[in-house]
């Protein structure tokens, strides 16, 4: 495994221990997709390991998903707030 993919697999251990921590708690999470989202979108991969690219892309479709998710729990409620 090389540099790129031990980023982009610490990236995404790191999103989903936070996420965890958070729990419950949904304007923490959302900042953290939004910090999250950034750091893996000016992440850069050299050209010499473009098929990084689309695991970088799933990470940051990952990401979007679980923002909305929250952000959809809480308008539902879920949340008490």
């Amino acid at each position: 495994m090389n540099f790129y993919e031990q980023q982009l697999e610490r990236f995404r251990r790191n999103f989903d221990f936070s996420l965890k921590i958070y729990e419950g708690r949904p304007l923490e999470q959302k900042a953290l997709c939004i910090q999250m989202e950034e750091k893996v979108e000016h992440f850069r991969i050299p050209k010499n390991f473009s098929m990084l690219y689309q695991e970088r892309q799933r990470l940051i479709n990952y990401i979007q998903d679980t923002y909305l998710e929250v952000k959809t729990q809480k308008e539902a409620g879920k949340y008490g707030s």
